[in-house]
């Protein structure tokens, strides 16, 4: 097991579930999903995006991808 990917794996994993803990529904005309705190928000994507990249760097320097 390559314990980089799992890493990455986590961060992603601990990003969607800030992401899904923030997350207000306003019902309305329309469905709107919003942040309940923005800066937890970010926080998420930025954790998401950053555990993607090692996840995906990783798999690439490894040549699993072509």
């Amino acid at each position: 097991m390559d314990y980089i990917i799992l890493f990455g794996a986590i961060l992603f994993g601990i990003g969607l579930v800030i992401s899904i803990l923030n997350t207000r529904v306003s019902y309305g005309f329309f469905t709107r999903y919003r942040s309940k705190n923005r800066s937890w928000q970010i926080i998420s994507i930025i954790l998401i995006i950053i555990g993607l990249l090692i996840i995906i760097g990783k798999a690439y320097l490894n040549g699993q991808l072509s």
